[in-house]
């Protein structure tokens, strides 16, 4: 066969498994709503947790910066493209945070291929959450060190492993902070005081837990009394921050090294200005509406809640990510459908983002839904229920 069939071939077996996936235009109308396919929806699949992508601070900063610097940074930032307004945003992103410094990428994705291949190599090893981010793993992957897999969330495998690799130059704990699919949290303070007794590194991928845990939206790592910063966090502006873009959190002396080591930095252009100055829009109203992530909670409070009253089989916890697992791929994409019908956008996610056999409705709470948004929700959940 040729190459042209043999795509031809992969897109019917995609077809025929209920993965085939295919982009749909959402015109956004302000707030959670938006025009999908000409039909009007509340937004449910959105990470824009608190409702900062629109907020007229954030665009008005994003406009400042656009006029400021122009379009794009030009060139690599070791070259000539890194502006004043880079810096400002990785020294605010460092406070917030809570760490001794800060190093921006243009997305969450190339952030975590750096950090991974700057801390091993092929004397090293990684120990790795199975339901790690696929940028996570992929980086993972790409860093020539030996790659290890650890049973979700458990701290006992993890152990095992730890233990039997004490002949490498350095081991490197992998995990997400708060789960992108599943809405569990690691549970960080624990992991910490094992690895530190074995002498390992922890990296974690904050990238969902920033704006949404611990105080003022700080993240997992003032969600828990830790008592040291972990070797690096890792987090994006693309989520509850409502902008663009990734970053890498450390001490100064590693960012200096990964300033100097990372490929995905080096070799790239520097975040556009407008992206920059929207992320430093959206940092400045988190710090002047810290009510904002109150609000992200006591949604996802009231959804959780009433979709348990439902009988939907929801986790528990605070997190504003609902996974509604019904196993089926096709099921997922006709429940997905059905909501569609009835003006909600949850999109279904299936293998390979999730395992095989546990597809899912993956449902996200923003601050900005509303009383009206919600009740129209768990009225549309209400009438899948004599349909699946």
């Amino acid at each position: 066969m040729s190459w042209k069939d043999d795509l031809h071939e992969a897109l019917g077996e995609m077809d025929s498994r209920g993965l085939r996936r295919r982009l749909r235009t959402v015109d956004l109308l302000g707030g959670m709503r938006a025009s999908v396919e000409n039909k009007n929806c509340v937004l449910f699949c959105t990470n824009n947790y608190l409702g900062l992508a629109d907020h007229p601070h954030v665009l008005e900063q994003s406009q400042k910066a656009l006029f400021r610097y122009g379009a794009g940074a030009q060139a690599s930032r070791l070259v000539s493209g890194s502006f004043p307004i880079h810096q400002l945003l990785e020294e605010k992103t460092a406070v917030f945070k809570g760490a001794e410094a800060c190093l921006a990428f243009p997305t969450g994705y190339m952030a975590n291929l750096a950090a991974v291949s700057a801390l091993v190599d092929e004397k090293d090893v990684i120990l790795c959450d199975r339901l790690n981010h696929a940028s996570l793993i992929d980086a993972c992957r790409m860093s020539k060190a030996k790659f290890l897999v650890y049973d979700h969330l458990s701290l006992e495998d993890l152990q095992k492993r730890l233990e039997k690799t004490a002949k490498y130059r350095r081991r490197l704990v992998v995990t997400d902070g708060l789960f992108s699919m599943d809405g569990d949290l690691v549970p960080l303070l624990k992991l910490m005081e094992l690895t530190h007794d074995y002498e390992a590194l922890v990296m974690v991928d904050d990238a969902h837990g920033t704006g949404v845990l611990g105080p003022g939206g700080q993240g997992i790592i003032h969600h828990f009394p830790l008592k040291d910063f972990p070797a690096v966090v890792v987090g994006t502006y693309s989520k509850a921050l409502g902008s663009m873009g990734g970053f890498v959190c450390g001490s100064r002396e590693f960012i200096e090294y990964l300033l100097n080591k990372a490929r995905t930095f080096i070799y790239t252009t520097g975040l556009p200005p407008a992206v920059c100055g929207a992320s430093l829009g959206a940092l400045e109203v988190l710090e002047k509406e810290p009510n904002r992530v109150d609000k992200l909670r006591s949604n996802s409070k009231k959804i959780r809640d009433g979709l348990k009253v439902l009988g939907y089989d929801i986790p528990t916890g605070n997190s504003p990510i609902l996974p509604v697992v019904v196993g089926e791929n096709e099921k997922a994409l006709r429940m997905s459908s059905k909501l569609w019908e009835e003006g909600i956008l949850i999109v279904a996610i299936r293998p390979p983002t999730v395992p095989q056999g546990t597809a899912r409705l993956r449902l996200s709470v923003s601050a900005a839904h509303t009383d009206e948004d919600i009740a129209k929700l768990l009225d549309a959940f209400k009438k899948l229920q004599g349909l699946f």
